[in-house]
């Protein structure tokens, strides 16, 4: 698919106390697990972090914020900035069982929307989702004016919510482990049993 995933590494990683990218499961880095998988939908990878030495191990392009300690939103406003394609697929680096299955049914439905993003179980997800690069001119105006939040973008694009009925083909357990997130020692722990439990193999 002619689409760039951009993961968004930028965060201080203050509730986990050390870089939740760089931990590993069963060997292998968190966000070197991300690349592994959502390389199988999409030609370019593009990290979006302010420390480019903790990344020089992987093969991707890194870019930093340009507009510094305003949060997900500068990560955004970075990725888009950077990229070439018009399809653009957001991930924030703490969601280690990331599914490119599930990417690629946000993704083909940018043809009729600016942005597109899960809601499931009420729980809105925009560090998974797929954005339009032309998304950008927003999010540089949200950026000026102070406006940091990401539903504040949602509500000035043209945004598709796909709930868990549009997700239907899916189960309810490959849902919650695709988008498992970690924020802290404890779900780093969980994501390792998980691995272990082999919960994630569908």
């Amino acid at each position: 698919m002619g689409a760039t995933c951009i993961i968004l590494a930028g965060g201080k990683s203050s509730r986990m106390g050390t870089n939740k990218a760089l931990l590993k499961i069963e060997g292998i880095t968190v966000i070197e697990r991300m690349i592994n998988e959502l390389t199988k939908i999409v030609k370019h990878v593009l990290v979006v972090t302010n420390q480019f030495d903790d990344y020089s191990f992987i093969n991707v392009p890194l870019v930093e914020d340009h507009y510094k300690g305003k949060g997900p939103l500068a990560g955004i406003q970075a990725g888009l900035n950077a990229v070439k394609t018009e399809k653009n697929m957001i991930v924030a680096c703490d969601l280690p069982f990331v599914s490119s299955r599930l990417a690629k049914e946000l993704l083909v439905e940018l043809d009729k929307y600016d942005a597109v993003v899960p809601e499931i179980n009420g729980q809105l997800h925009p560090l998974f989702g797929a954005y339009h690069k032309d998304c950008l001119q927003v999010v540089n105006r949200l950026l000026d004016s102070e406006q940091l939040k990401i539903r504040q973008l949602l509500n000035q694009v043209h945004v598709k919510i796909k709930t868990s009925e549009d997700f239907a083909k899916f189960s309810a357990s490959y849902m919650n482990i695709a988008l498992y997130n970690m924020n802290n020692r404890q779900e780093y722990e969980e994501a390792v049993k998980l691995v272990k439990d082999h919960v994630t193999k569908t």
